[in-house]
């Protein structure tokens, strides 16, 4: 009975788990990753997290990406977000590790790496990003 009890609870905790990562990543899911695209020139408030700005100086749409499981980082394909093919044009890293760029959508390439702290103008054909 002890087995059966904790089966079902292992399977709350995933379940719950899964919830949060939907309710994280608003509707636009880059597992796994929380991601999501809005218009909000020049901000990045989020804390440990990578802004992507269509424009220059950080104008235009906004893309965030953060890893859910920080130790270990994720990979997010940009393509697959419609944010590939050098669609970012400035960025912010507010976390405390280097995020990267990558050419191919699964994170292996040429990279560029993004310090912690802003970048107002950069060119790059990103396909994907590494964030922690």
């Amino acid at each position: 009975m002890n087995a059966s009890r904790i089966n079902h609870k292992g399977r709350f905790a995933v379940a719950a788990s899964l919830a949060a990562a939907a309710l994280l990543a608003g509707g636009l899911t880059a597992t796994p990753a929380a991601a999501s695209s809005a218009a909000l020139d020049g901000t990045c408030e989020f804390s440990r997290t990578l802004c992507l700005f269509e424009g220059t100086d950080y104008t235009g749409a906004r893309f965030t990406a953060q890893s859910l499981n920080p130790p270990a980082g994720a990979c997010v394909n940009l393509v697959a977000h419609g944010w590939g093919s050098g669609r970012a044009h400035s960025a912010i890293n507010t976390a405390s590790q280097i995020a990267t760029l990558w050419t191919n959508t699964d994170c292996t390439g040429t990279p560029m790496p993004l310090w912690p702290g802003s970048y107002s103008s950069f060119t790059f054909n990103a396909g994907s990003v590494f964030v922690y």
